[in-house]
């Protein structure tokens, strides 16, 4: 168990130049003041200034402005003395010799710090990432602190932002009872991820199944033989006896090309013949009617040799065309046998080509059968691998669940307990109006109506902190610190029997410290000795000059540090 215990504080103004200090002792410290005009004179101030002091924030009215103030706050973590400096948002950590040891702006800095020095630190889900992150000092210290005006039942409300993160109440409750911890919320945190893992393989896993079933589907069509080999060895043969075919079929038709000119010039050469010998056959008629030769233009006595010779050209014309006639004949039937030629070889062609194809689909239906085959054994392999994994996570996820089982159990221990002393502490009041199933469990919240509120909110506050010495053996006790408690709008009967309860309480802490207005120790049963603070400073005036100059020393050594 670890003690903490304010010793002594310091409130400076730096603006007006005033501060007020108080010190306050082991066991019960009252800060009361006249019961006639008492009221203003700082009591919440002074109060709300401790937790303030060690980085939570408090609420002030609007009459003291933070701007300006100093906070110095000297306490004893079991019996070894600190002291803190808080000025807005700058925190500074002395040891007993007045020695800096720690310093910084962060929140999360200061609580890793308080953490390692109260042996103590609450961790919460970040409510936008739900990463574990560890929680503002306030957080720590909401089961010893009631602020004046936040008797409002069984919510934590006596210090600001609290609202960063969400539904905080029943994790900073069992948190403090030891229920919940670090390892707790990292507990829940790992079986969720591991949950995830085991929905995202399931899901994985019918997916697969899935895809297993379409891949089967469409083998049934395919056929294939027993080798990839076999099948490129005929196509190969396939496509060799092709290629002679289209080399043999270009032979042809570069042959037939060839022909055909020779045909195109063999009948080019057989129409000038005739043109020659129709020419012939009209000169040779020219020249026996007019008896002239048609080269000189003289006259012939005789045109025999003339007509002779031109009849020698006409019949070697004759002879010409006669072999060129046999030629083109012969380029004819030569054309015509390869045309033929050429077109079984387009029809064999066309067979290789069905080959071929043939060939390379049974190729394709071979390449996609082993790769649909390959890819059934990977579905089978993976949904192997995902049934391990499922069953070697669910493992996991129930070791797990046996350790948050466990802790639920105490959970069932804490709300049992929780329902007795909230039920003894109801009929004790007379708070008829409380449902008991408002307070079956822990997070649950309940309200006493009109001049019973501020009764339930007490009662509330101490129950959890008789809960957390009876649950957390290693706890770490702050002092619990109660402002005005009987200031609430209740009569003077119960005024009385909430004051002494809460004094009754006092065993439950190191150090209790009330404020509360006309406060006489006579007029309670204490179980201790009393601390009295009284105030009768004017209103609003609690902090003066003359503090401020004799304690300027202390001020200006921790501001330079």
């Amino acid at each position: 168990m670890t003690n903490i215990i304010f010793k002594r504080i310091y409130i400076f103004d730096n603006e007006t130049k005033e501060a007020y200090s108080a010190e306050f002792k082991i066991g019960i410290n009252i800060i009361t003041s006249s019961d006639i005009d008492g009221t203003d004179r700082g009591k919440s101030v002074l109060l709300r200034s401790l937790y303030h002091a060690l980085g939570a924030d408090s609420y002030y009215d609007s009459k003291w402005s933070e701007k300006n103030k100093v906070y110095i706050l000297f306490f004893s973590v079991e019996d070894i003395e600190y002291s803190i400096y808080r000025s807005q948002k700058l925190f500074k950590i002395f040891n007993s010799t007045r020695e800096l040891i720690f310093k910084t702006t962060s929140r999360k800095e200061l609580a890793l710090f308080w953490g390692k020095l109260f042996k103590f630190s609450i961790w919460l889900p970040n409510k936008v990432t739900n990463q574990l992150e560890i929680a503002p000092p306030a957080y720590s210290f909401l089961l010893n602190f009631l602020d004046q005006d936040k008797y409002e039942g069984t919510n934590f409300n006596s210090f600001k932002y609290l609202a960063q993160f969400s539904n905080f109440k029943k994790n900073v409750i069992l948190s403090h009872l030891d229920i919940y911890n670090r390892e707790y919320f990292e507990i829940v945190k790992a079986k969720e991820k591991l949950e995830s893992e085991v929905r995202k393989k399931e899901q994985n896993t019918v997916e697969l199944i899935s895809m297993r079933r379409r891949v089967s589907s469409i083998l049934d069509g395919v056929s294939y033989p027993e080798t990839k080999e076999a099948l490129e060895n005929d196509l190969n043969i396939e496509v060799k006896k092709y290629s002679v075919i289209i080399n043999k079929m270009n032979e042809i038709r570069n042959k037939l090309i060839d022909l055909r000119n020779q045909l195109v010039e063999q009948n080019t050469t057989l129409e000038q013949l005739s043109k020659f010998r129709t020419k012939e056959e009209n000169e040779i008629k020219n020249i026996l009617i007019s008896q002239t030769c048609p080269e000189c233009n003289s006259f012939l006595e005789s045109t025999f040799a003339l007509r002779s010779r031109r009849y020698n050209y006409i019949e070697n014309i004759i002879s010409l065309k006669d072999i060129l006639n046999i030629e083109k004949a012969r380029i004819e039937n030569e054309i015509s046998q390869n045309e033929e030629l050429y077109s079984k070889l387009i029809i064999d062609l066309n067979e290789y080509e069905k080959l071929i194809g043939k060939h390379n689909k049974e190729i394709y239906d071979y390449v996609k059968f082993s790769g649909l085959n390959k890819l059934i054994d990977e579905i089978n392999r993976d949904l192997t691998n995902d049934d391990v994994c499922i069953n070697a996570l669910n493992l996991e996820i129930t070791k797990l669940k046996e350790k948050i089982k466990s802790i639920n159990s105490k959970l069932k221990n804490v709300n049992s307990s929780y329902y007795t002393f909230i039920d003894k502490m109801k009929v004790k009041f007379s708070l008829n109006e409380l449902d008991p199933k408002s307070y079956e469990k822990i997070d649950r919240t309940f309200c006493a109506s009109g001049s019973n509120k501020p009764i339930s909110t007490v009662i509330w506050y101490l129950i959890l902190n008789e809960l957390k010495q009876k649950f957390n053996v290693n706890r770490t006790v702050f002092p619990m610190v109660f402002d005005s408690p009987n200031n609430a709008e209740t009569d003077k009967v119960k005024k009385q029997a909430l004051v002494e309860y809460i004094l009754n309480s006092s065993e439950q802490f190191s150090q209790l410290i009330i404020s509360a207005i006309g406060f006489l120790p006579e007029e309670y049963n204490i179980p201790s000795e009393v601390s009295v603070i009284y105030l009768n400073n004017e209103k609003y005036r609690l902090l003066n000059k003359t503090v401020y100059i004799n304690n300027y020393d202390l001020l200006e050594y921790m501001n330079d540090a």
